[in-house]
């Protein structure tokens, strides 16, 4: 898939206005990804190019371990007002493992904490909240589940940071409560944090989301492996990509494994 330039925003933006109103609210709120993070993607979608041409004999490497804290934020200790239970959060990341298997990664939860604050459990005080409950360092993965926010979930992409930074204790993937028994959504939100852009990034731009062997799409909730929404470029809309949206998410491709695992290394190991 030829790199791409251009930026196919209204009709993207478009499609993801239609999506969230037949879903009732975002599916993500991820930012844009950073200049430094698509030099990076460039550059390792180069080198996994080359490498595709060459014979690879090599062993898999071992998935790698990646350790997960997990903290439930609500306004009471029910669970309508998002206090989660151990099994609640457990489950997630049993649903996530299942969907990261074979694919380099696998996590394991450290430990579980709960805070009743009405600011944090509306995404307010963001900064406040991290400082005082974040956890490990860059490789380790900070959950926080939250009962009142717009979207499903918001993930960090990886970056270069400094010991003691916000950029440090900002990271992490936010995901809300109502949502944690719907793996789509860690899942997806984790693979922002792992480094991959959403496949319908800068639409039908050939560049995409510069994962080569994922289609170029304009953003939908279809679930119709037969949609096309960009007939000029190869491949019909990767629907059941964990990296788009709707309700049949349930596959990565071989180069999102590849490009999870440069990211990881490039930024968190």
């Amino acid at each position: 898939m030829a790199f791409k330039k251009s930026l196919f925003v209204a009709a993207t933006m478009a499609a993801a206005v239609f999506g969230a109103a037949l879903q009732g609210h975002d599916e993500c709120a991820n930012i844009e990804p950073s200049d430094e993070l698509r030099a990076a993607a460039a550059e390792m979608a180069a080198h996994e190019a080359e490498a595709a041409k060459k014979p690879n004999n090599a062993k898999p490497a071992a998935d790698v371990n990646v350790p997960v804290y997990i903290h439930v934020i609500a306004t009471s200790t029910s669970k309508a007002d998002g206090y989660l239970s151990d099994a609640d959060v457990r489950s997630t990341i049993s649903g996530m493992n299942g969907d990261y298997q074979g694919r380099g990664f696998q996590f394991t939860v450290k430990a579980i904490d709960r805070s009743i604050n009405a600011r944090w459990a509306s995404d307010q005080d963001e900064m406040v909240m991290k400082r005082k409950l974040h956890k490990g360092d860059y490789k380790t993965l900070n959950l926080y589940f939250l009962p009142k926010m717009a979207a499903n979930g918001y993930c960090y992409y990886p970056k270069s940071v400094s010991s003691g930074s916000d950029d440090l204790y900002r990271d992490g993937c936010t995901i809300r409560s109502d949502v944690y028994n719907n793996g789509q959504t860690t899942t997806h939100e984790v693979g922002h944090w792992l480094g991959l852009f959403h496949t319908f990034q800068d639409g039908c731009d050939p560049v995409n989301d510069m994962v080569d062997d994922t289609p170029a799409l304009i953003n939908s909730w279809s679930c119709n492996q037969n949609d096309d929404s960009c007939p000029d470029m190869p491949g019909k809309d990767p629907v059941t990509n964990f990296m788009s949206y709707g309700t049949c998410r349930s596959v990565f491709t071989a180069g999102q494994t590849a490009r999870t695992k440069s990211m990881y290394n490039k930024f968190r190991a």
